[in-house]
């Protein structure tokens, strides 16, 4: 080879020589030939780093082989299968230019006519496996079918080439296989120009394209092979060429099922079971497989796709429809459903937004395969596997897609989801679950809007939506009131709360006056028909009245509990039954009614309160004189602290099911409810705090933990004393002088829901765990009267005699009794300064972050409804907040369950 500082003139010495008109001989040809070789192989190296100046180089050496000499001696050369040595040297100085189209015009127009140039070409690919050669020879045909598309002349390029030599055809199947190489890109190329409907390589042949069974099986190998190998970078060199691959074979499959005979029916039919339907259990095979990677999987689930399209374009246009494939033993469909989990994995693949999108057409496309099995009788399969989740997301891409879509995926979505007497329980129960509520809205409000789809076929799916929805609204009311209680309808609400719903209502409701610019023409283009329409009236006032019978129920269960509460509070012994929101209720004997509400015909069980007492004070020391004060026990409920931040409401608690009622706005003062816990077995448990609910206000001489006083004097009250209790404040002494001072026990700490403290397990009679019985409030004991002083110096009067056993008379243990009230007062106002300041506070994060009674159902803790106020959010309730007014129901602002409004829904007045 000639060095480098003599290349320059040997490069033109060399073209030169072969732009002589004489004779060359043998050596000189060959000479000038290398020379021509080696120089485009040293630019191409050289130009690696900068295109620019490797385009200039090529052009130069592309303008100086257009010479027509230059030109006639390289093809003839290239062409020459006898000088095997000269003709691989003449491909490499033709391998960097065949792909431009002036050299291969300038060729066609040297052999004097398309045919020639074609015969001339054709023993070149079938008779030599020189990649080389195979490659410029591929190349040069891809440009002869390019210009003949250009030309309109299918008969001189691609129909000579078919008619005459169909080996062509083969071996560019054989060579594209391998997808390896430039040479299997270029068989593509070629086999795409000559029969591919697309236009990247210039506008169709006019005419049908006659695409034998070899080629479109052998493309369609391909485009399996691409798309499963787990080569990266093979399968992004070869996935575009997929694309136009798929639109071949579906143009081929249209044309023979439109235009052909029987017999090409049944040779395509035998062509697709003999090659094609043996690809499903590969695909299927490669879905569920764990050691295929994603992109694998991927690609699998786009063949299968592709083979169900087939078959699915083909059995509409033949019209023989897709039932036909149910009855073949080994079709498309028997085999997917052979392989366990293969549609779920499909479904799972689809979804995955990775997926080049590129892939189909049509983003409807992948719908095709459930369409097919629930025409084949495998609906149930379908619903249990995803699809219907599947097509959600289809249907909510549509608005970012061409609107040529979406009548393909509203005929898609009627074929999967079938009529709505098909829907069962257990079909709308997956429906529900996947969004298929919201889907069909999001499909009709994109059929209205579109424009572009036939009104006769917007009105079967509009006729479509509103059966199923009608029949999943149904179904929600079924599950809503099973057991006999009404609950709100999901399905209700999700489809008034729905976007495409609003939009569609607003439309409707919007009058022609407001709407201006663009907003005006989108809007007159939205005419939501009347059916629709009324279908969601009928849902949103179907909501109203289920909302106003859940009201109803709540307060007819309100008014019953509240019977059994009176019932209770007369000494009847009854098992505690489970709690209405938390979980069941201790077993208690009968309670005490508070005597400060003015039970006076309760009958107590005085013999058991002393045992109490005395089981509890057992052993400890009886000093006649006062003992110093014990802070009261931090037993106050949340209920019960709000009810006396009322202002000392009379609140009636009664022995069974925890009902509480409050005169006044007490009850209501929260705005919702309040949560407290309930006692656990052991002592532990969150709710430890709030187990004990003791009547601290209204017994303040029976428990020393309350209202402490002396021990001793308590552990040996006599029984005989206890009717004193009912005789009221009338019978108390008065006190003639004032009492001693006395110090005052440091104040508790306020009790903090979220902290747990340990509470002394309380007597049976006179504390019940959960929301059975609730403590009354200690400013309704010690705030506003003094009755209940008076009631205790009554109490004390009547028994201090045996209980100073002698030692210290009746007056001063009375005076101790009092000072000692006294100062349990003091304590009491200022622990229930400090509770109310706790309650404000969590009133405030209550109104920002309540949770709904009906969501609380399941949780492990107890809800009370004070004032029979029931708190409900946007989607429990099921109710429109402009249905009932504002005096029933009133929305607060909440970041519960995501939603934007807490509806408060009143039961009733207040008691």
């Amino acid at each position: 080879m000639t060095s480098s500082r003599y290349r320059p003139s040997g490069i033109n010495a060399a073209t030169a020589t072969l732009s002589s008109p004489d004779e060359l001989p043998d050596n000189a040809l060959d000479n000038s030939l290398r020379a021509v070789a080696a120089e485009a192989a040293e630019a191409v190296i050289s130009g690696r780093g900068d295109r620019e100046a490797l385009r200039k180089k090529l052009l130069d050496q592309r303008k100086k082989l257009l010479d027509q000499h230059v030109l006639t001696r390289v093809f003839h050369a290239f062409t020459d299968g006898g000088n095997t040595v000269r003709q691989d040297i003449a491909a490499c100085v033709l391998i960097h230019h065949a792909t431009h189209k002036d050299l291969a015009h300038a060729i066609i127009c040297l052999c004097g006519s398309p045919q020639r140039f074609i015969s001339s070409l054709a023993p070149l690919l079938t008779e030599t496996d020189h990649d080389g050669v195979a490659t410029v020879t591929l190349a040069l045909l891809r440009m002869a079918m390019t210009k003949g598309r250009e030309e309109g002349n299918a008969a001189d390029y691609r129909d000579h080439c078919v008619q005459h030599h169909p080996a062509v055809f083969g071996k560019a199947v054989a060579l594209a296989g391998k997808i390896a190489g430039e040479r299997s890109m270029q068989a593509v190329n070629f086999l795409l120009s000559a029969f591919s409907p697309d236009g990247e390589f210039g506008p169709p042949f006019p005419g049908p394209s006659a695409v034998s069974t070899l080629v479109w099986v052998g493309l369609f190998r391909v485009v399996v092979r691409v798309l499963t190998c787990e080569d990266q970078e093979t399968r992004d060199e070869f996935f575009g060429r997929g694309v136009s691959v798929t639109a071949l074979i579906k143009e081929h499959i249209t044309s023979v099922a439109h235009t052909g005979s029987n017999d090409d029916h049944a040779a395509y039919l035998a062509a697709m079971d003999e090659h094609v339907y043996e690809y499903v259990d590969t695909m299927a095979a490669t879905l569920t497989s764990r050691q295929a990677d994603r992109q694998v999987r991927a690609g699998a689930a786009v063949c299968l796709m592709r083979i169900f399209d087939f078959c699915s374009e083909f059995a509409n246009a033949a019209e023989i429809g897709p039932a036909y494939l149910a009855t073949l033993s080994d079709g498309p469909v028997q085999r997917l459903m052979r392989v366990p989990k293969a549609l779920q994995a499909y479904a799972a693949a689809a979804k995955d937004l990775s997926i080049n999108m590129a892939a189909c057409s049509l983003a409807s496309t992948w719908l095709v395969v459930p369409q097919m099995l629930a025409a084949c009788g495998h609906r149930d399969a379908v619903y249990s596997s995803g699809c219907i989740s599947m097509a959600s997301d289809t249907a909510k891409r549509l608005d970012k897609r061409p609107l040529v879509e979406v009548a393909p995926c509203a005929a898609a979505l009627q074929n999967i989801v079938g009529r709505d007497t098909d829907l069962t329980d257990v079909r709308a129960k997956i429906a529900v679950r996947d969004g298929l509520p919201g889907v069909l809205c999001d499909v009709a409000h994109a059929c209205i809007k579109g424009g572009h789809i036939d009104q006769q076929k917007v009105n079967e799916f509009i006729d479509f939506a509103v059966r199923n929805l009608q029949a999943l609204v149904s179904y929600g009311d079924r599950v809503s009131s099973r057991g006999g209680k009404f609950r709100p309808n999901s399905v209700t609400q999700a489809i008034l709360q729905h976007e495409a719903v609003k939009t569609m209502r607003a439309a409707a409701a919007r009058p022609p006056a407001r709407r201006k610019g663009h907003q005006q023409q989108q809007q007159q283009q939205l005419t939501v028909p009347k059916k629709l329409l009324d279908l969601f009236d009928e849902i949103e006032s179907a909501a109203s009245k289920r909302a106003e019978r859940l009201i109803a129920e709540l307060d007819i269960e309100g008014t019953q509990e509240g019977a059994e509460d009176t019932n209770g509070s007369k000494g009847v012994k009854k098992k505690s039954s489970k709690g209405k929101r938390g979980g069941k209720g201790a077993s208690t004997k009968e309670s005490p009614s508070p005597s400060s509400c003015g039970a006076n015909n309760v009958s107590e069980d005085h013999s058991e309160r002393q045992d109490e007492d005395t089981e509890e004070h057992d052993g400890l020391p009886g000093p006649p004189g006062p003992s110093p004060p014990s802070p009261p026990r931090p037993s106050y409920s949340y209920s019960s602290s709000s009810a006396s931040a009322a202002g000392g409401t009379s609140v009636s608690v009664g022995g069974g099911h925890g009902q509480q009622q409050g005169a006044g706005g007490g009850g209501d003062d929260g705005g919702g409810f309040l949560t407290v816990g309930r006692k656990r077995r052991g002592g532990k448990g969150t709710g430890a705090h709030t187990q004990q609910q003791t009547n601290i206000a209204d017994k303040p001489v029976e428990n020393s933990g309350v209202f402490p006083s002396s021990s001793s004097s308590e552990s040996t009250r006599p029984s005989s004393s206890q009717s004193s209790v009912s005789g009221g404040p009338r019978n108390a002494p008065a006190v003639p002088f004032p009492l001693p001072p006395r110090p005052a026990a440091p104040p508790p700490q306020p009790p903090n829901r979220h902290t747990y403290t340990p509470t002394p397990t309380p007597a049976p009679s006179s504390s019940r765990g959960g929301s059975d019985e609730q403590g009354l409030a200690p400013s309704a004991a010690g705030g506003s009267s003094s009755s209940t002083l008076e009631r205790a110096v009554e109490v004390e009067g009547r028994g201090g005699q045996h209980r100073c056993g002698g030692g210290v008379s009746e007056l001063d243990a009375l005076h101790q009794q009092l000072e000692a009230m006294r100062v349990e007062k003091e304590a009491m106002q200022r622990t229930n300064e400090a509770i109310l300041k706790e309650i404000k506070r969590e009133k405030e994060r209550l109104e920002e972050s309540t949770e709904c009674d009906i969501c609380m159902a399941e949780k492990k803790s107890i809800v009370l409804i004070p004032c029979r106020h029931f708190c409900l959010c946007g989607v429990c309730c099921g109710l429109d907040v402009q249905a009932s007014g504002p005096a029933a129901v009133s929305p607060v602002p909440t970041g519960h369950h995501g939603h934007s409004t807490r509806l408060s829904v009143s039961a009733g007045p207040c008691c």
